[in-house]
């Protein structure tokens, strides 16, 4: 296909230009840099697919991540008996809270769901700085080290963010692909109002979509905080962005009906690709942002050129 035909040309630019590139290290740092958006980008990827949007789950991760942690530390000092496993629950639970609200002011209060998220990006993402006091929290692992349990040295726990990324994977593909839900879904993006004629209660499933999408955030935020042990505010900054360009380069549409769980883990790949692949090569990171919206128009543009030719 064209995306794999893309990809495969930008690991072979990048491998020519630096044969070291292509390594073991090198696919698991592509690998390990995408998990975490791509937590928080499945959910989006069904939501998007409804025909709603969720432009806060990258402040809804630096939230739902900062409260988890100071719940685990207990905010000063280590408490033994709160378990960093709690801190997955806390994550997820505040996530799911800023979910609901956006579907609220969404569906109740019939803001476009693209503005009432980015006002909840706002909020989400001052609260992550104000509570902690714009200082990161650490020690959230301390509890096990305490015991005697070193976190990098049992596989499970060590590539444990990668693990829930492809759980995550596969539930979200067989939710929107394999189940009667997915077909639900996709009939909603494309017609709202008929879906709703032939019986379809339109609400209550955006109201599950957008839930989910917040969950699927703050499992993000609180999983990042276990992998690295501590959490700062700026922790989701541009998630946002790099989720939906991953998205609509997976091909999902912008407009709701058609999406692609698989197609949105290509597109974080091929990001993700670019980015470490610029890091080998020694270009400026700040072209990153430039040279990733260049793809994803050069991708965009074949898509449509492949659809007049077929």
């Amino acid at each position: 296909s064209v995306r794999a035909a893309l990809l495969a040309a930008v690991v072979a630019i990048f491998a020519l230009l630096n044969p070291a590139f292509v390594n073991a290290a090198s696919m698991l740092s592509v690998l390990q840099g995408m998990v975490f958006t791509g937590i928080a980008a499945v959910f989006l990827t069904i939501l998007i697919t409804s025909g709603e949007f969720d432009i806060s789950i990258g402040a809804n991760a630096a939230l739902s991540g900062t409260l988890a942690a100071q719940f685990v530390t207990g905010g000063a000092g280590i408490e033994d008996d709160r378990s960093p496993w709690l801190g997955l629950l806390v994550g997820l639970l505040v996530g799911l809270v800023i979910g609901l609200i956006n579907a609220f002011v969404v569906l109740v209060g019939n803001i476009p769901s693209f503005i009432a998220t980015i006002s909840m990006l706002f909020i989400a993402k001052s609260l992550a700085t104000y509570l902690p006091g714009g200082k990161p929290i650490s020690g959230y692992r301390d509890s096990w080290e305490a015991q005697g349990i070193d976190f990098r040295e049992i596989f499970f726990l060590s590539n444990f963010s990668i693990i829930v990324f492809v759980c995550m994977i596969v539930v979200g593909h067989v939710f929107l692909k394999r189940t009667h839900a997915g077909v639900v879904v996709a009939s909603i993006g494309s017609n709202k109002d008929a879906a709703q004629t032939s019986g379809v209660r339109v609400k209550s499933v955006k109201t599950i979509l957008f839930a989910l999408t917040g969950a699927g955030a703050g499992l993000a935020g609180a999983v990042s905080v276990l992998h690295f042990g501590s959490i700062y505010f700026a922790l989701g900054s541009g998630w946002e962005l790099t989720a939906i360009a991953a998205i609509v380069l997976g091909g999902t549409s912008l407009f709701g009906g058609k999406g692609s769980i698989l197609g949105m883990v290509f597109g974080l790949t091929l990001i993700q690709t670019v980015a470490s692949g610029m890091v080998a090569v020694g270009i400026d990171p700040w072209w990153q942002t430039v040279i990733t919206g260049g793809i994803v128009l050069g991708t965009l543009a074949l898509e449509q050129l492949r659809r007049k030719v077929t």
